[in-house]
């Protein structure tokens, strides 16, 4: 018994950033093997770059265990100021290598102008979907664009995506 109350005293002890760190890699690392993917380590260096240290639970598309060529997993991930939807993607090419994307979407409680200008701005205007929605692109990453919509003229729907072929 005293055993059981000195490990759960340690448990307790530790940081709680330790338990997201492994959820996150067991959980990607999880769906990956079960899916029988061979894009798992770019799949995870996605993931860290995204999710980093934050809290976030994951679903895959295809929980079988089956031999497929397109990997689809879901994230809500936990940030201090919200939560935003992420979408993994990766697919085995015929020559082995691996394409992979991610998309992350969130809600912005500002204007999509002062989003733009705060967040946004060291990106370049690509163009415009339509009246409401600006698309730009990063400088500092490549193959990275954001979509900046505006919702309720208070608040701005933000969704990013990046595809690297591997």
């Amino acid at each position: 018994m005293y055993k059981k109350l000195k490990l759960i005293g340690l448990l307790i002890l530790l940081p709680i950033s330790q338990f997201s760190q492994a959820e996150k890699l067991s959980g990607l690392d999880q769906l990956t093997q079960q899916q029988d993917i061979g894009c798992s380590s770019e799949l995870r260096t996605l993931a860290d770059s995204t999710i980093k240290q934050n809290p976030y639970r994951i679903l895959g598309y295809n929980e079988e265990n089956q031999n497929i060529h397109l990997f689809n997993a879901l994230a809500v991930t936990s940030h201090r100021d919200r939560d935003s939807h992420v979408s993994f993607y990766g697919v085995k090419n015929a020559d082995g290598s691996c394409d992979t994307a991610i998309t992350e979407s969130y809600v912005l409680e500002t204007t999509c102008n002062d989003a733009r200008n705060e967040a946004f701005s060291k990106w370049d205007l690509k163009g415009k979907l339509n009246e409401r929605t600006v698309v730009l692109s990063s400088k500092r990453i490549l193959g990275k664009e954001a979509f900046l919509t505006s919702q309720f003229t208070t608040l701005c729907l933000v969704t990013t995506r990046q595809v690297i072929n591997n």
